[in-house]
Parts: structure tokens; sequence; C-alpha cells
């Protein structure tokens, strides 16, 4: 389970915690790292003390009291420290490949004036309410992390019944609790640390460790450990196929079980059924010998469906027929095959929005994504793994070209590559890396000279005191606006225009709407909750309008007037419930005058 890299954890326990005095040993945090095999990188006790030496840890971990003083004396006050411990918490999260993996809290800590305690130094006796659950302050700062962090994984790790709090730790996030004495929490820790810490592909397969990275992996894991079938979301190019083989490995017979692939935009509709069904000898004409199809090869491991959203009509019935009797009958056949097959669909289309308009079975995605959705970010929304990408691209082409010599990726090389947009992302990437490695297979340093980029992708637009946002490139939406804007009005006669305002409002506003909805679903926010996607008006309207500093009130009032521009369109376009949802949260965010006097009205009474 473990790379090369050991996950980091990060443990906030007042014990384990604090530091003694000329960097001596704090013996209970290193029975604790002892018992559950840990590697203490702290870095708060002195080289030159002996320390334990764990030959086979299962991950680092960083220790922090959570009070101030961290190192205390007897006679000083120790007193918990919630600003402090959130602002460590935050650095080590933000700290690109050693950010925590998995956070593990106390519930009790004590406070109060340090006595000469001699199993414990520098820990004080405590008060009366460090000991009751309902004032525990581990509590408090799991309520903190729960609303400021909540994408980071934390489990309690405490001494104290785990009933006394069990329903308060679980209401605010937490993920589990390990008993620190218990002999089985060693192996309950390997499996926290699989199932629900951010850890990168231990085998490199994928690369990059990047907040969203990690947490597809982390779902594609969980997913793995279920039968049920999942599909797996993403732009072009974004890496889905090697999502989908991690999750087929991330299973506990994943080794045991076949792949199969099959990548269903080179399939003709015509060959669609007979790949996947298979068929007997004389089916059809050219059917000379009996095949057997990719859900047969597959039975009692999985199928990787690529571009599932171009599968024909009658193969979608076909397949759902296969999920609901679990058996495959070859084309050409009236006997049915047993099929005990997990389906791994992936798809770069908005399949929801095609269910709704018949282009694709509504009750098939429902059986394709019964075991969750998992969605596999942009390269643009994972910036942060671009250089460890550029960097395994380039070796792959120095190895695949016999001619090329080792180089360097300078900074100002990836300073080109960070400021693209990568609509193609990884395959775009990657094709850019090995054009530049083929191109120049003699230099040894890879400058921004080499890199072959559609510059139309990566030019910045700047307002003054705004952020940039990457230029639009010129779509069907220019070409409209062009025409509007360029119509020649010259030799219009009377009857040409009779009527014609009101449908131009209707128009410009239906455009508008359109373009609304487009946001809104650009920018939906998928979680494990929400998997289809959460809609979110502010990052809608910030996109159409490229201003990153606007206001959520101000957004509000442009859904508001968008919707508001016409009557009918306004009326159609409630029907929808994308726009519906819109309009009813910008409603509640800037609630018209009317509403607000009668809010008021009903909140102070008749005067």
């Amino acid at each position: 389970m473990i790379s090369e890299k050991l996950p980091r954890l990060l443990i906030v326990d007042d014990l384990f915690g604090r530091q003694l005095p000329d960097g001596r040993i704090n013996e209970d945090r290193a029975h604790l790292c002892g018992h559950f095999l840990l590697r203490d990188v702290t870095g708060d006790e002195s080289s030159r003390t002996a320390k334990q030496i764990i030959k086979r840890p299962i991950a680092e971990v960083v220790f922090l009291r959570g009070q101030k003083p961290v190192c205390a004396l007897p006679g000083d006050h120790v007193e918990n420290d919630l600003e402090g411990t959130m602002r460590r918490i935050r650095e080590g999260w933000d700290h690109g490949p050693d950010r925590w993996a998995l956070v593990l809290l106390d519930l009790c800590f004590y406070t109060g004036r340090v006595g000469n305690n001699e199993n414990h130094p520098g820990m004080p006796a405590g008060r009366s309410g460090d000991s009751n659950p309902s004032s525990y302050f581990g509590l408090s700062i799991l309520e903190s992390l729960h609303r400021e962090l909540p994408n980071l994984p934390v489990v309690i790790l405490s001494s104290k019944p785990r009933e006394s709090a069990s329903r308060a730790y679980a209401e605010l996030g937490a993920l589990g609790f390990l008993a620190r004495a218990d002999d089985k929490s060693r192996d309950q820790l390997i499996d926290f640390i699989w199932r629900h810490g951010l850890i990168p592909d231990d085998r490199r397969e994928i690369i990059g460790t990047s907040k969203p990275l990690l947490l597809a992996l982390r779902a594609a894991r969980r997913a793995g450990a279920d039968q049920r079938n999942v599909l797996i979301l993403g732009e072009r190019g974004t890496g889905k196929e090697l999502l989908a083989r991690y999750l087929h490995r991330s299973g506990a017979a994943g080794k045991d079980r076949p792949l199969v692939m099959v990548d269903s935009g080179s399939l003709s509709p015509t060959l669609y059924a007979s790949e996947l069904f298979g068929y007997r000898r004389g089916a059809f004409t050219g059917a000379d010998r009996n095949h057997v199809g990719k859900i047969a090869q597959a039975h009692g491991g999985d199928l990787f469906l690529d571009e599932v959203g171009n599968m024909p009509g009658d193969v979608q019935a076909g397949l759902l027929r296969v999920l609901e009797h679990n058996s495959v009958t070859p084309l050409g056949s009236n006997v049915a095959d047993e099929a005990n097959v997990r389906f791994l669909s992936a798809t770069n289309e908005d399949l929801e929005g095609k269910a709704a308009t018949g282009g694709f079975r509504q009750d098939l995605l429902d059986r394709l994504r019964e075991g969750g959705s998992v969605f596999l970010r942009p390269l643009r929304e994972r910036l942060e793994d671009l250089e460890p990408l550029a960097e395994a691209f380039v070796r792959q082409a120095e190895r695949a070209n016999p001619n090329a010599i080792r180089r360097i990726i300078e900074p100002e090389a990836l300073d080109v590559l960070r400021s693209h947009s990568w609509p193609g992302n990884l395959r775009e990437l990657r094709s850019c890396i090995f054009n530049a490695v083929f191109n120049y297979a003699d230099v040894e340093h890879l400058m921004p000279v080499h890199l072959q980029i559609d510059r139309a992708g990566t030019e910045l637009h700047v307002a003054p005191g705004r952020e940039a946002w990457p230029r639009p490139i010129e779509t069907k939406f220019d070409d409209a606006l062009a025409a509007i804007a360029g119509f020649e009005f010259d030799n219009i006669r009377p009857a040409d225009i009779v009527g014609q305002l009101y449908k131009a409002e209707t128009a410009y506003a239906h455009f508008q709407v359109g373009l609304l909805r487009a946001a809104l679903m650009l920018t939906r926010r998928r979680t494990l909750d929400s998997p289809e996607g959460e809609l979110l008006i502010h990052p809608a309207v910030k996109l159409l309008t490229g201003d990153r500093a606007m206001p959520g009130s101000k957004a509000a009032d442009i859904v508001k007037r968008i919707l508001g521009h016409s009557t009918s369109v306004k009326i159609a376009a409630l029907e929808d419930p994308v726009l519906r949802s819109a309009y009813e949260k910008a409603i509640r965010l800037r609630p018209s005058s009317s509403r607000k006097k009668r809010v008021a009205k009903h909140a102070g009474g008749e005067r």
C-alpha cells in the first residue's frame, strides 16, 4: 500500500504533542510511534538524543500539542490554542507533496497549572471541564476543521470511551475512531489511511499530489472495494482510463480479476453490439466463426467502457438486460451465458442532460453509476501536478527517442506550461512535451522556444484591479454576437420591422439564459454527497463576467436580472430545474425590496 514516499500524518494531542526542555525525548510519544509503526518527523527533539528506529514505518507523523506553551515547565499555565492549531493545520494542508494525508485528533486536552508530574512531565492536572464530553477541546478543533477544511480527513485518536462523543464527532465529519491502546489499532490505522487518507498512486501510474487528484484517487479506492458499477466523469484527456485501472487494482481481489477495455469511440454502430455481446457463427454476413464478446471476456472481473455516451440506442437496451439479469446472449444465439461483471464507464459528456433529452437511457445511466461517480478534474484545476507530469513526460520521451539526451526543464518553460489552459489536458501536455523532445533531441535544457503551444488558449486578459482569467477561445458565441453587432439596417422598410422589437428582446433573453445555464453546468461542484454536482451561482457568474473579485450579492443580482428580461422567457426558464435552482438561490441571497419588507414586518410585528 505504501509508496516510496510515506504518507504524512498529523497527530493533534496534548500528551504526545508536548515538547520537553532541552530537546529531551517524549517517552509517551515514542511508545505511540512504536505501537503504530510511525516515523516521527516533528523535529522538536534534539538530534543528539538517541531515538528509536522504526524499521518498517507505515507513515511519517508530525505531532502538534494544540496548546500553548508547547513546552511547559512546573508553574506554567497551559491553555488550549484553537487559533494556533488551525494555523498549523492550514500550513500543512496547503504544503503540496508533504500535505497531511490524515489528521488524528485527540478529544480531551488538559489545561491549567503544570505541577511536578514525574510520569508525564509538562502536563497539567486539568480543570473540571476538560473531561466533560460536551466541552472536549478536540470537538472544538473538529468543528473548525469541518467548517473551514471540509475535505481534510480526520479520525479521532483517543483513550476516552468511544461512546462518550460518537454522535458529536460523527456530526462534525470525523471518519472514524482509533482506540489508542487497542491491539488491533495499528491494522485499523493502515485501513483508515487506505480508505480515508489522501495518498498518491503508489505505482506512480497516475502522477500528482494535488488535492483534486488525491480526492479522486480516494474516491476510486473506496469504489474499488465495492463490486457495484462506477461512472468516471472528466474532460477528454484527463486520464479516465488510468483511473479505471487504478480503481480495478484497488479492490481486494483486483489481482485475480480480469480487466477488459472497450474504446466505445473506436467502434462503429454496426460493430458495437457484436464486439460487446459476441456472436455465433452465421449470425450475420461475415460471421464465419464464434466470437466471444467483451462482456463474456470480463466475466468475474471488470469491463471498462470508455466514451460510453457514444453507445447506440439498441446496444443500450441490450446492456441494460445484461445488468438486470447478469447474463449475456451472443448475437445469433438463444442461450444466455453468465456475466458476473462490474462495469467501469467513462464519459466526457453530460449524460444527465443527454438522458433528459432522450439521447441516453436514464435507467441505464442509473445502473452504470449505482456504485457512485468519480470526477477527475481537468489539468487547469490541478496545476500543482503540472511540474511532476512534465518531468515524467520528458523522461518518457527521452526513453522513446534513442537520439535524445537527458535535459533539465527550465523554470521559464514551466511558466509557459502553467500559463496555458490545456483544453486537451494530460494528452495535450504529453504531446507538447514529446514534440519538444523529438524536435530538439540534442539539447540539454527544455526552454520556452521548444514548446509548440496554441497561444489562443494561453494569452490572458487582465482588467484593472482584477485577477486574470484565460482569454476565451473564439467560439460560435462570437459568431452569433458578431452577426447581431454587424447587422446592416440600411434599406430597411417599415414592414420589415413591425413587431420585431419584442422578438429581438425575447431572442436576447433566450441567449442570455442559455449562457447562464451553460455556466451553471460548467461550474458545478462535484462531491461524494453530490456526484452530479451542486449548482453554484457565484462561480457561474464570475465565469461569465470574467470578474474573479465579484461579490456574491452582485452575482445574485445578475442572475435575477438575466432571468427577468422577459416574463415569457422567465416562465419557460423556471421549468428547467437547473435555472429554477439558480433563481431560488439568488432570491435567498438578494430578496426583492417587497420581500424584505414582508420579512421585516413578520419579524418585527405591526407598528
